[in-house]
């Protein structure tokens, strides 16, 4: 007998908490004309000192988003709690989007049986305003209950001056989303109707109601209180926008001192690049920074020095270092470092995975050689001076992202616009310097000569022959310029016409690989895009709605939330 009793007596505490319920939940919603809802919760439970040992507590959501993702937060006030008609402790806590308030007393325990709370509160910004109505689209019970609902119940009354009138009503039942008609409408005058459910509504399962009237009867918010409302409900989105407005502040004067560059000086066609300046040296000052296009120049070009030899008919491609000979012209400024650092472990570099290593640090060396002769006195960049600017974004992008309903549709905007912003800027922000002016002023007057247009020709004076041993110096001031098509279109006659000492079509010495002289554009393209390409590649480690009309659910509405036992 006594191991029969033992294991219910170790289950009596899990039946009598299964017996946790509401038996009655009857709300009383008063519509004031000031647009309020006055509130007053008679909720009867029955407690069995499982879940409910101190009282209940009742979930009141205060924060939603509208269509558009804004946040929208409704005001609520907790005015008293009633238990079986004597007043009773009460407290809240924020929790997730809305506002908790617990029943009774940390330090005294509940007392077993039965209990009715009566909850008295207000709330604000509840109502709905359209076209042809007005309405209160209310959750009355929530849906997050953890205890059955034996009966639930509403009335809703409407307090305005003059005739009030109810237009229609409509209802839900059912778990978040649903839309059950498990409940009955009774009206009791034109301006008062009550609505109870029909059925026992299971953990999770609520009652939501719509009351309709014509319009008129309340003024609706303005467009100024709209948008006030707007603001203060987020603060997430002010946040981003004062950050926008703050980059933007500092950032247009730091421009206009620092970063505007020197008007540009007399440009005319010439038929030299400035003295002294390398392809790769011209473009990486006409850019202001280093790109793998710098270094594919500066290899072409040392090709057609002598120096190396392209050869693409490689699978891969490779670079054969060559014996430039006595009278080959010298190396300008990082064309040295670039070339021992291409051939530090012998005469060939294969461009490929295998080589990444080598290439890299051969990239690296001409780049800093570059940066060495050439920055800050031929081009700034000016980036220190763009780090408050990412500060300012970068702080008010974490206070944007961390307040109110976190990321919304319109703070992400409002963030890649301070993204888009700041790059734009640290892109402006680089300058040449008036030296840098002068040798980009002769660049450009040399690129007009390089894609001059074939009937203009005519035009220049005394313009260089064109010959062969022309259009190779220069192709790597083409490719350095961006004008290399324009650049070999000019040849194509010349070279379509040409033959070698053998009567064979003419190919350069420096590059192996397919030549076709009667589509000089063609070979030019290919020869300049594949071996940019392979360089790139190889210097790179592998490796809001109506509740009427059918639009409204089970859960939808204002209020709502739910409760449990505490």
């Amino acid at each position: 007998m006594k191991k029969f009793c033992l294991p219910l007596l170790l289950l009596l505490p899990l039946i009598c908490g299964a017996d946790e319920r509401i038996l009655i939940f009857h709300s009383d919603i008063n519509v004031r004309q000031d647009g309020w809802i006055e509130v007053t919760e008679t909720i009867t439970v029955r407690a069995e000192g499982s879940r409910i040992r101190r009282g209940i507590y009742r979930d009141f959501p205060t924060r939603y988003r509208d269509a558009y993702g804004n946040s929208h937060e409704v005001a609520y006030e907790p005015l008293s709690v009633l238990r079986d008609g004597a007043r009773e402790d009460f407290h809240t806590r924020k929790v997730g989007n809305g506002i908790r308030t617990y029943f009774g007393s940390s330090n005294r325990m509940l007392a077993t049986g039965i209990h009715t709370y009566t909850f008295r509160y207000r709330a604000n910004r509840m109502l709905g305003f359209f076209d042809e109505h007005d309405e209160l689209y209310w959750n009355v019970t929530g849906t997050e209950w953890a205890f059955p609902i034996d009966k639930a119940s509403a009335t809703v009354v409407l307090q305005f001056d003059g005739n009030a009138t109810i237009l229609s009503t409509d209802g839900f039942t059912g778990p978040m989303g649903a839309r059950g008609k498990d409940y009955i409408a009774r009206s009791e005058g034109p301006a008062r109707v009550t609505f109870e459910s029909t059925k026992v509504l299971v953990p999770h399962e609520g009652l939501t109601i719509v009351v309709a009237w014509p319009k008129g009867l309340l003024s609706p918010p303005g467009p100024v209180q709209e948008a006030a409302w707007l603001l203060t409900d987020n603060i997430n989105l002010i946040a981003a926008l004062t950050g926008l407005v703050a980059m933007f502040s500092y950032f247009i004067p730091v421009w206009r001192n620092f970063g505007k560059d020197p008007e540009e000086g007399l440009i005319f066609t010439r038929y030299e690049p400035p003295e002294g300046f390398s392809p790769a040296s011209l473009r990486y000052i006409n850019q202001m920074y280093y790109d793998s296009k710098v270094m594919t120049c500066a290899v072409v070009n040392l090709a057609v020095k002598g120096y190396l030899r392209i050869q693409a008919s490689d699978d891969p491609q490779s670079l054969k270092r060559t014996d430039p000979g006595q009278n080959a012209p010298g190396l300008a400024t990082g064309e040295r470092e670039l070339h021992d650092g291409l051939f530090r472990d012998g005469g060939l570099v294969i461009l490929d995975d295998e080589y990444h290593e080598l290439l890299g640090k051969a990239r690296l060396a001409h780049r800093r050689s570059l940066k060495r002769d050439y920055a800050n006195r031929y081009f700034k960049t000016n980036g220190l001076l763009s780090v408050p600017g990412l500060v300012i974004g970068i702080l008010s992008a974490v206070i944007a992202l961390n307040v109110g309903l976190g990321p919304t549709p319109a703070v992400i905007a409002v963030i890649v616009l301070m993204v888009i912003f700041f790059f734009v800027f640290a892109a402006l922000m680089k300058r040449p310097t008036g030296l840098g002016r002068k040798v980009l002023d002769g660049m450009l007057g040399f690129k007009d000569y390089l894609e001059i247009a074939e009937k203009d020709e005519m035009n220049l004076r005394n313009p260089p022959e064109k010959t062969p041993a022309l259009f190779e110096k220069y192709l790597p001031f083409a490719l350095a310029l961006g004008v290399e098509q324009r650049w070999s279109e000019r040849f194509a006659e010349v070279f379509a016409n040409l033959r070698g000492p053998d009567d064979t079509a003419y190919h350069p010495a420096w590059y192996s690989g397919p030549w076709n002289s009667r589509d000089l554009s063609a070979n030019t393209s290919s020869l300049t895009s594949n071996l940019n390409t392979a360089i790139s590649s190889s210097v790179t480690p592998p490796g809001s709605s109506s509740g009427g009309g059918g639009g409204g659910f089970s859960g939808g509405g204002g209020g709502g939330g739910g409760g449990g036992g505490w």
